[in-house]
């Protein structure tokens, strides 16, 4: 595969029109410059923080403006449950990195040679295990 995967972060900003994500990648999306993928892993992150009431996004508007933009969602599958078990849970300033959310798009991104777009400072902690990463600067 090749193109960019987007972080639950960027998706939620994308959506909401947040200005926490920079106006080139919101631009690059929505004119279809690229491929661009958001992992099941994401969609199943939405419901969870929609349900704790963090956001408002239903999973059918998710959906919907994903096919808008021709946004490709990715399943999980038995080659990122593989990868996901090599990666390492990194120390990061005394702590594990244990996010399972995180530690799945990592994954997905190594194993499908995608570039995911975030702005999570732990995610420059996986370059070195293949993640290829395109930071969210503003």
């Amino acid at each position: 595969m090749k193109g960019y995967l987007l972080d639950t972060h960027v998706l939620i900003w994308l959506m909401t029109d947040n200005v926490k994500l920079n106006k080139n990648i919101r631009e690059d999306i929505e004119y279809f410059q690229n491929a661009y993928y958001v992992s099941v892993e994401t969609l199943r992150e939405i419901v969870i923080l929609q349900l704790n009431k963090k956001i408002e996004l239903k999973i059918d508007s998710v959906i919907s403006y994903l096919q808008s933009l021709q946004v490709c969602i990715i399943d999980i599958d038995t080659d990122h449950i593989k990868e996901l078990e090599k990666t390492p849970m990194i120390n990061i300033a005394g702590k594990t990195h244990e996010d399972p959310f995180d530690r799945m798009l990592i994954a997905q991104a190594i194993t499908n040679k995608l570039t995911i777009i975030s702005s999570d400072g732990k995610f420059p902690f996986y370059k070195n295990y293949g993640l290829k990463l395109l930071v969210n600067e503003l």
